[in-house]
């Protein structure tokens, strides 16, 4: 009986299961919140969200409320943990969208997992190992990325870029578009020399060992090296456990640095053109929210698998 009423499960929910499982075994425990949130929350973050065009809707006191658009705020805004306690959540809702491109709304099931708290290396590792599970579970033919938000600060700040071109020196980085970073760069009119860094650095994709060592070749911060200290620590740690093989290092993949200051990744799966799996380190929202600790977490958008 059993057996009859896993195989009439959707695909989509058995990989849930297999998940929940897995995060709880690793000590996880299983966040819940209700389907809506003050507006103001998202409105302060919205370049955290990955669909800024949020719902909303007034509830019968005058107060605007919005459908949640994501989770990860949530939890970073109630999060239990503290400097001597750690918090372990894992969630599974669904967060809503309003779609400009369709003009409709779009209800989304994502499933994802945040560490909270003063965090080691271990912490690091063990959220990165179970985002390679996850992608695993999903497909066995998969690949993740990763990078470090600090270096690319380190690297800007070492070169007085200045911060009103970051955002869109930023896009054309993660768009790997070298000539129109080229040209934006010529038109900055930033110094050749530090031009031709930002080209090597943007450059900077492949076999995690070689590339962490080409980075190393351009480092010119304490801050770039700590950056690469970090990611060679992490990879040691996967590479131990097995989870290396299907990782690759790559500069390129960049995010809002008001939001991520540490690594950052993101997962593919075969047949998906674009990532399925999203996450990084978020200290700079915990101290956003009043609240100096640690947090690392990654999203699954379970119906891009559709």
């Amino acid at each position: 009986m059993e057996q009859d009423v896993t195989r009439a499960l959707r695909r989509e929910e058995k990989i849930t299961l297999t998940l929940r499982a897995l995060y709880e075994q690793y000590g996880f425990r299983k966040y819940r919140m209700g389907k809506f949130e003050e507006y103001e929350l998202y409105m302060e973050n919205k370049n955290f969200l990955k669909n800024p065009n949020i719902i909303t809707f007034h509830d019968l006191d005058g107060r605007l409320m919005a459908l949640k658009p994501d989770v990860t705020l949530s939890i970073a805004k109630n999060t239990r943990a503290n400097a001597h306690s750690a918090e372990k959540v894992y969630y599974l809702e669904n967060v809503y969208w309003l779609e400009k491109q369709s003009g409709g709304y779009k209800e989304v099931n994502q499933l994802g997992l945040e560490s909270i708290g003063r965090l080691d290396a271990f912490s690091y590792y063990e959220v990165l190992c179970l985002a390679q599970e996850t992608l695993s579970a999903i497909s066995e033919n998969h690949r993740m990325q990763m990078s470090h938000i600090g270096f690319w600060v380190s690297l800007l700040d070492g070169l007085s870029i200045e911060e009103g071109i970051r955002k869109e020196l930023f896009s054309c980085i993660h768009g790997k578009r070298l000539h129109e970073l080229k040209a934006l760069l010529e038109n900055a009119a930033i110094a050749p020399f530090a031009a031709e860094l930002i080209l090597q650095a943007a450059s900077l994709c492949g076999d995690f060992a070689e590339t962490l060592a080409a980075a190393r070749r351009i480092a010119i911060s304490n801050g770039m090296t700590d950056a690469l200290n970090e990611l060679e620590t992490v990879y040691g740690l996967l590479k131990q456990k097995g989870c290396a093989d299907q990782l690759t290092l790559d500069f390129s993949l960049v995010n809002d640095s008001d939001y991520y200051d540490g690594l950052i990744f993101q997962g593919f799966v075969e047949g998906v053109p674009r990532a399925v799996l999203t996450g990084g380190y978020y200290g700079k929202l915990m101290r956003k929210f009043g609240r100096n600790l640690d947090a690392i977490g990654f999203a699954v958008y379970l119906n891009e698998l559709d």
